[in-house]
């Protein structure tokens, strides 16, 4: 595929639909399970009727932990734990998120990356549901697919 239907294609025929999402009362404890065992570093958090409430990135729940961690100080483990426990992915997850719809474009979704530095965007339809999520790794693999 040439550079200028790339950039035309709509973000659904690149977007990862296979997605997994948390409820906004996921414990952290969970989120960090969730994150660690699958890989991966977006984590949208969903509603019960599937409406994008938010995002939490790997980068956010690292910024949690305590500094001691890195040491593996049994205070900052203790620490950790209690932070893990009492907290909800509703605590730290990001807000009034900036999302794509299915018909936009290749083109528009790497300007939002480009101009905000981000990793990661959903895909909501027009009430806000979720249906996808479209990482820089995603148009990385699009672009160089042979």
């Amino acid at each position: 595929m040439d550079t200028l239907t790339l950039l035309q294609t709509q973000i659904t025929e690149i977007m990862n639909t296979s997605v997994i999402t948390v409820d906004p009362k996921t414990s952290l404890e969970k989120v960090k399970d969730i994150l660690n065992n699958n890989n991966i570093h977006h984590l949208p958090v969903v509603n019960k009727i599937g409406v994008l409430e938010g995002i939490i990135s790997k980068s956010d729940l690292l910024l949690l932990l305590d500094w001691g961690t890195k040491f593996n100080l049994e205070s900052s483990i203790r620490k950790n734990a209690f932070m893990l426990k009492s907290n909800l992915a509703s605590d730290i997850m990001s807000k009034d998120v900036v999302s794509l719809n299915p018909q936009d474009s290749v083109q528009k979704c790497l300007d939002i990356f480009r101009e905000n530095y981000f990793r990661a965007m959903p895909v909501v339809d027009s009430q806000n549901k979720f249906l996808g999520l479209v990482t820089t790794y995603d148009l990385l693999i699009e672009a160089f697919r042979v």
